[in-house]
C-alpha cells in the first residue's frame, strides 16, 4: 500500500527505506530485530494458519516482550483489515508519492494451503495456558456466554483495545436490512474456514446454529465452501468475501458494480466490505497469539 509506504518515509525521513520495505524488506538495511519483527509479520498476512509458538518464542528470543508482541499482532491484523477496506472498496492515494508504486506479480501469492481451505474439526484439548503469551488479567471481562472470552483476555495488556474490540465484533455481527445477522454469521464462518482458523470458526458456528442453520450448513461452511443453492446475489457476497480474504488486490470496480446491479446500495457494499474486511483482524489475532478454545468438545 502507497500509503503506509509514505507514512514510513514521512517517520523515518528515509524514501530510500521505505521504498525497500514495500518493494523487499529481506534487501532493506534493518537491524536484526526489526528483520525478525517483519518476518513474523510477512508470515501473519499471508499465511496466519502456519503460525506456530516457536515463531512467537523467536520474537522473545530477539528481545520483545510479550506486551510488545501483542501489539506486533494488533497492528498488523488491523492493517490487514485496513487493506482490504481500501481495495474492497477502491479507495483512492491521496496524494502523490515519490515512492514507486509496487506491482503485484501476475501469479498472485503462492498457495496458502491445501486444495480444500477447511477448519480443521479436531476435539479441543484441555489447554492450561490462553495464548502463547503471557498477560495480566486487568478486570474479569465482561460479556456472556456467547462471546470469545479468551481473545478478550489475551488483550489483557490493552484494555482499552480489548473494550473496542468487543464493539467492533457486536457490532459487525449485528443485522442489518442488507445483512442480516445470519447472512453475517455465515459469512463471518466461511471466512474463518477460508484463514483456517478453528477458534473464530467455533465461536460464529455457536451464533448460526441459534439463528436457524442446520448442522449440516454450518460444516460445509466451516470446509471453506459456499452454501448450497444460493441466488445470483447471493453467489456475489460470498465471491466478495472469498476475493477480499485471498486476493483482495484483485478487486476491480467492475465487482462492486455487479454487486449494485444485484440489489445492493453503496452503503450495504460498504457493510459487506467491512464486516469481510473485520474478519481479517480477528483471526490473525486468534493466530497470530495462539488463543485457545475456552470449551472442550466431544
Amino acid at each position: 500500500m502507497s500509503a503506509h509506504a509514505e507514512f514510513l518515509r514521512a517517520a523515518s525521513n528515509n524514501k530510500d527505506l521505505a521504498s525497500q520495505i514495500k518493494a523487499d524488506f529481506r534487501k532493506a538495511s534493518l537491524s536484526q530485530r526489526d528483520f525478525r519483527m517483519l518476518e513474523f509479520v510477512e508470515k501473519l498476512t499471508l499465511f496466519p494458519a502456519l503460525l506456530l509458538e516457536t515463531d512467537v518464542k523467536l520474537l522473545r528470543q530477539i528481545g520483545f516482550s510479550d506486551s510488545e508482541i501483542l501489539h506486533i499482532v494488533l497492528g498488523s491484523a488491523h492493517f490487514n483489515y485496513l487493506n482490504r477496506m481500501a481495495d474492497g472498496l477502491g479507495i483512492q492515494f491521496e496524494y502523490k508519492s515519490g515512492i514507486e508504486e509496487f506491482k503485484v506479480p501476475a501469479s498472485g501469492q503462492p498457495a496458502e494451503s491445501p486444495a480444500e481451505p477447511a477448519v480443521r474439526h479436531v476435539k479441543s484439548i484441555p489447554n492450561p495456558t490462553v495464548a502463547w503469551i503471557h498477560f495480566p488479567e486487568i478486570s474479569p471481562a465482561p460479556g456472556n456466554a456467547n462471546e470469545p472470552v479468551n481473545l478478550y483476555r489475551v488483550m489483557g495488556d490493552n484494555p482499552a483495545a480489548r473494550n473496542l474490540a468487543r464493539d467492533w465484533r457486536t457490532y459487525q455481527l449485528t443485522g442489518t436490512p442488507a445483512l442480516t445477522a445470519r447472512r453475517r454469521a455465515e459469512l463471518a464462518l466461511f471466512i474463518s474456514a477460508l484463514n483456517r482458523c478453528d477458534y473464530s470458526a467455533y465461536w460464529f458456528t455457536q451464533p448460526l446454529r441459534q439463528l436457524g442453520a442446520t448442522a449440516e450448513e454450518c460444516d460445509r461452511l466451516a470446509r471453506g465452501q459456499k452454501p448450497e443453492q444460493l441466488s445470483g446475489s447471493e453467489q456475489l457476497l460470498f465471491e466478495h468475501a472469498e476475493r477480499l480474504t485471498q486476493q483482495p488486490w484483485t478487486t476491480r470496480e467492475s465487482h462492486i458494480e455487479s454487486l449494485r446491479q444485484a440489489g445492493m446500495n453503496d452503503h450495504g457494499i460498504l457493510q459487506l466490505t467491512m464486516l469481510c474486511s473485520y474478519l481479517s483482524f480477528e483471526n490473525r489475532v486468534a493466530l497470530g497469539l495462539g488463543v485457545a478454545l475456552e470449551i472442550s468438545s466431544d
